[in-house]
């Protein structure tokens, strides 16, 4: 009889681990939650609305027409305008981060129009969901230029 008992027990401790791991299996695990990247807010398509150039704070010009468009995506960056009135073009090509509302530019391709020593463009925005401003200063002698674009999201 001893051996028959040592038989059942085995049995029963079989179907008891068998038992045991049957159900911790089918306890649902809860997986890690992976929460999706951060939405870049500038990433998207961007068509240029309104444009104004001034002198040493005077507005010389005021263009609602001006073709002008930016894609921001996946860390990269387009821009294109319609070709000056003297034929010249303007486009360019690179990379970019955006962080604290500053936009980073590096161009590493370029119409020839823009090449210069100067690739990298740190701008500045204010933005809403739907439209942002940024402003280029640079100087010419003693006059203070300020180019001021205001972008409409497409996307």
């Amino acid at each position: 009889m001893p051996k028959n008992n040592t038989f059942k027990n085995s049995i029963l401790f079989t179907l008891a681990g068998t038992l045991l791991l049957c159900t911790s299996c089918n306890t649902p695990i809860k997986e890690k939650e992976i929460a999706p990247p951060p939405v870049d807010p500038i990433e998207g398509v961007w068509e240029l609305s309104h444009f104004y150039h001034l002198a040493n704070g005077d507005t010389l010009i005021t263009d609602t027409s001006k073709v002008q468009h930016k894609i921001y995506l996946d860390g990269h960056v387009i821009w294109n305008t319609n070709p000056a009135e003297d034929a010249s073009e303007w486009h360019g090509y690179g990379t970019y981060t955006f962080k604290n509302d500053t936009i980073t530019e590096v161009l590493t391709s370029m119409s020839y129009s823009m090449k210069s020593d100067i690739n990298t463009y740190i701008i500045p925005i204010e933005r809403t969901e739907n439209s942002y401003k940024q402003v280029n200063t640079y100087s010419h002698n003693d006059t203070i230029f300020h180019n001021i674009e205001i972008y409409k999201r497409l996307n």
